[in-house]
């Protein structure tokens, strides 16, 4: 069931920037497709006209919420820098979202579901849903690892994997990535008297060393 309260949730963990606006009991999704150029520039033009959408301002959202990873370097730390810039005056809670259930939500199943996400560098983002519910700690992997040491199954995914992976079934995202967003938020959302307790700073969980940590550690 979902609250009534006025959240406002934001995904730049893929090449798909999205949002959804939650108001009311409705869900208000948008998406903005193209380059890291496109991204730095158009998120906030894109918040913006959801909030205009709905007819609301900034000061009347109750909660933000953050697809915090795994995924794209860059796209995380653009997504968290935005949300601390906006929550900066208006110090609301931060809900955190994984980047992995969110993609698991766009497949529309309940039986068991692994998410492989490329990770590039030979390695890939890995999860397994049922039901809507984390079955095993998200991981990083190597590729071939995958293949030799999990059990095949139906999986999604954004990418084309870059190995072969036989006995796995791919599976269609079927939902929209902000409608997907949307519906997570609502899933995972604690009780009113509870959210208190989430912070105010949104943190990426990056899974994964950045090149300049690769790099430093081959020295």
């Amino acid at each position: 069931m979902k609250q009534s309260m006025n959240i406002l949730a934001l995904d730049t963990a893929t090449d798909i920037t999205c949002a959804c606006l939650h108001v009311n009991g409705h869900d208000y999704p948008a998406a903005l497709d193209g380059g890291q150029r496109i991204r730095s520039t158009g998120i906030m033009p894109l918040l913006t006209g959801l909030l205009e959408q709905a007819g609301l301002e900034w000061k009347q959202l109750q909660l933000l919420a953050f697809s915090q990873g795994p995924g794209s370097f860059t796209g995380l730390r653009i997504g968290a820098a935005t949300l601390a810039g906006i929550n900066a005056g208006l110090h609301l809670p931060v809900l955190h979202l994984s980047s992995l259930a969110v993609t698991a939500r766009q497949a529309a199943v309940t039986d068991q579901l692994w998410v492989v996400e490329d990770a590039r560098a030979g390695e890939a983002f890995v999860g397994c849903y049922q039901d809507d519910a984390a079955v095993m700690p998200e991981r990083c992997m190597q590729w071939q690892d995958i293949v030799s040491q999990l059990p095949p199954g139906r999986f999604v995914c954004h990418a084309e994997p870059p190995v072969a992976m036989p006995g796995w079934q791919r599976q269609p995202l079927l939902l929209d990535r902000a409608t997907a967003l949307g519906q997570q938020v609502q899933a995972v959302l604690p009780a009113q008297d509870k959210q208190c307790a989430l912070p105010v700073y949104p943190a990426p969980a990056y899974m994964q060393l950045s090149q300049a940590e690769r790099s430093a550690h081959a020295r």
